[in-house]
């Protein structure tokens, strides 16, 4: 199984993170890869250039501030595998946020980590020009 975590720092109120990270809505104003989101109850629903992938939430507990969700369609070959999760945690006077992923088959994990690793940094930009 394929498992990597990335993470930023931003100076910003953990419950002002949780709710952008958390508001399938703005999903595009920090996600690079993805162009619309949007959530039906269950699942999220989001629009790439190469098509929609559709992830069922898992966990969302906003004391602990975690969020988790699987993909279950949209990527280019089965999973057998995925659980995909965002920590907001307090640091200092503002935030780490924790952004992990496992996913088999290990072959997509080139696919998932190379748009993890742009959210992450998406998540840094967008607090950086939003304060």
């Amino acid at each position: 199984m394929a498992t990597f975590r990335f993470d930023t720092r931003v100076d910003q109120d953990p419950d002002r993170v949780w709710a952008v990270l958390t508001d399938v809505s703005m999903i595009p104003r920090w996600f690079p890869a993805v162009k619309e989101a949007h959530f039906d109850g269950t699942h999220r629903h989001l629009t790439t250039a190469q098509g929609t992938v559709k992830s069922l939430v898992v966990t969302k507990d906003d004391e602990l501030r975690r969020f988790q969700y699987r993909f279950v369609e949209g990527m280019p070959q089965p999973i057998d595998f995925h659980l995909g999760t965002i920590d907001v945690l307090p640091d200092g006077d503002g935030s780490r946020v924790v952004y992990s992923q496992e996913i088999l088959p290990e072959a997509l994990a080139p696919i998932v980590e190379g748009a993890v690793s742009e959210g992450i940094e998406g998540i840094a930009r967008y607090f950086a020009m939003h304060p």
